[in-house]
């Protein structure tokens, strides 16, 4: 893979590898279909993931968000554009469930803005803001959900293909959606880049059809997503949760949050 390093990307490797591995207890998860049910809701199925996505872990991000600390970003979530920093951690629930995923296995994440650069005229669609391979399930209670397991990637091993580029959209150009994808890695890229499968380094228009031929990559075994408002705040985004109640497709649920969202019904919003 490609030696540049983002300075954003190593210091939220470091801080999620110096944290401790604590996790709070009242943070809230989903299940597979929960995902599933708010990539369709949000159109993002099939406009720009295939129908055919089934996640078969529960794959989260996790951000620190203005006035609330560490929280689990849960798919559909709105973040401004200060917060959408690269997340302090990634982390799975079930992840013996994943297709082809054996003790050894690696994985892959990547980051891209599906309205580039902007929703109604997308011409740059899909573009990639991270890729980076060798994450490995660390055994790790995540920080944010006791039910979950930390992904990282071992010391020595982080040459991500494309270093963390910062969201930063123009302002009036309509709600970017933003898509984490994982993917069991192939082993003979444990130790080789995607270059030798003939991946370019160009980020705009990402065909994502070829490159999962080019890595021959299985289906994505988990996804997420977040948004950002260029509408609001001066084009900055807003952050907070959706009400209960307005069909929203998804949330960001803070951990202090969780417990009493689930209490009112927040399934119900699927």
């Amino acid at each position: 893979m490609l030696s540049h390093y983002s300075s954003a990307g190593l210091l939220a490797l470091a801080l999620a590898a110096a944290a401790p591995a604590m996790a709070a207890d009242n943070a809230t998860s989903l299940s597979t279909l929960e995902f599933k049910n708010r990539f369709r809701a949000s159109g993002i199925v099939p406009e720009i993931l295939p129908a055919a996505l089934d996640p078969s872990v529960s794959f989260y991000a996790s951000y620190v968000r203005t006035g609330h600390g560490n929280e689990l970003i849960l798919p559909g979530a709105s973040l401004t554009v200060s917060e959408a920093d690269l997340p302090f951690e990634f982390s799975v629930e079930n992840l013996n469930n994943g297709t082809n995923v054996t003790a050894n296995s690696r994985f892959l994440i990547y980051l891209l803005d599906a309205d580039a650069p902007s929703r109604n005229n997308p011409t740059a669609r899909n573009l990639r803001h991270y890729l980076a391979g060798n994450y490995t399930a660390s055994g790790t209670t995540s920080q944010v959900l006791s039910t979950a397991q930390r992904l990282t990637i071992p010391t020595g091993q982080f040459r991500p293909f494309t270093s963390f580029i910062k969201p930063a959209p123009t302002a009036n150009t309509g709600v970017h959606r933003y898509i984490f994808a994982l993917y069991t890695q192939p082993a003979r890229y444990n130790n080789a880049g995607f270059e030798s499968a003939g991946q370019e380094a160009s980020i705009e228009n990402w065909n994502l059809t070829q490159w999962r031929t080019q890595l021959g990559l299985g289906p994505a075994i988990g996804a997420t997503y977040f948004t950002i408002d260029t509408g609001a705040n001066g084009g900055q985004g807003t952050s907070g949760n959706v009400p209960a109640g307005n069909g929203a497709a998804g949330v960001a649920v803070p951990v202090c949050m969780a417990a009493l969202a689930a209490v009112l019904g927040f399934a119900a919003l699927l």
